[in-house]
């Protein structure tokens, strides 16, 4: 009885842990974070993906881009807490930039 009460115990105690371990994700500090619209380039996505993993490391996901003339906006999140990036490039992938658009320390 007493192995079955700690073995209860301890698998509560592991789900606890496992579901504060995903956390919430860090929000964006603008309200012009685009999530769920697609419209840059292939070669824009691509660069802004490369760009971004050679700066930071964690898995990386592209949530968002938007398309404007010659320059597209890209925009990732990193990481478990899903930390949020834009990158501005050119629609044909050149000159991409990145940076930050949240709030705290790198996810």
């Amino acid at each position: 009885m007493v192995d079955c009460v700690r073995t209860i115990v301890l698998l509560a105690a592991f789900a606890a842990i496992a579901a504060c371990a995903k956390g919430p994700q860090i929000q964006p500090l603008t309200k012009g974070f685009v999530e769920g619209s697609f419209s840059a380039s292939d070669a824009a996505v691509r660069a802004c993906r490369a760009k971004l993993a050679a700066e930071t490391s964690g898995r990386l996901k592209v949530v968002g881009s938007q398309a404007s003339g010659a320059r597209s906006s890209v925009y990732m999140r990193i990481g478990p807490s899903g930390a949020p990036w834009r990158c501005q490039v050119g629609s044909d992938g050149s000159n991409p930039t990145v940076g930050f658009m949240g709030y705290g320390g790198m996810g």
